[in-house]
């Protein structure tokens, strides 16, 4: 009897790890997502960002799949990324003014307006470059070691270092 027991326990056991391995391989969050009206949706969100351009939210039985295009912003865990020409930006620093941003996808070559297909342009930067963004405003700013300075003088921001790296430019925009 103790051993039919021992073995039940152990089965159950090596289910459960099993089922908090498969989680944790899937890379699922609780998170929110912020539509473009506004509305939110809460759920286990599987990040793929980087891969694929997109998130999938899982509410029980329910899973549904989102692009850059058709959400404002999503957090996942601690992490926020919000929507622009198509492309997944992560946020790395808010201010009163600014945002610090890091592209975390590109954008698709094409999207669907229902059936028809439509050309998307690229854009500005590649995967990890970093971008400014003013509060409010649609426009996000490209910073690269040719127009870093100007960029950021745009806003108010003096730099005089010839790097363009988050941390320092985390402390440059302190106040901003």
């Amino acid at each position: 009897m103790k051993k039919v027991i021992l073995l039940a326990g152990t089965v159950l056991l090596l289910q459960i790890t099993a089922v908090q391995a498969q989680v944790a391989a899937e890379n699922a969050q609780s998170g929110e997502i912020v539509l473009p009206d506004n509305s939110a949706v809460t759920g286990v969100i599987k990040e793929n960002i980087r891969k694929k351009g997109e998130i999938v939210l899982e509410q029980g039985d329910k899973k549904t799949k989102y692009k850059a295009g058709d959400i404002t912003s999503v957090t996942i865990g601690s992490t926020t990324y919000i929507s622009a020409n198509y492309s997944f930006y992560e946020v790395l620093w808010q201010g009163r003014e600014l945002e610090l941003l890091r592209r975390a996808s590109n954008p698709p070559s094409v999207v669907y307006n229902g059936t028809e297909p439509v050309a998307v342009p690229s854009s500005e930067g590649k995967i990890d470059d970093l971008f400014i963004r003013e509060k409010g405003a649609n426009r996000i700013s490209w910073l690269n070691k040719k127009n870093g300075k100007e960029v950021l003088a745009g806003v108010g921001v003096s730099w005089d270092s010839e790097s363009l790296d988050a941390e320092s430019l985390k402390k440059a925009l302190v106040g901003k």
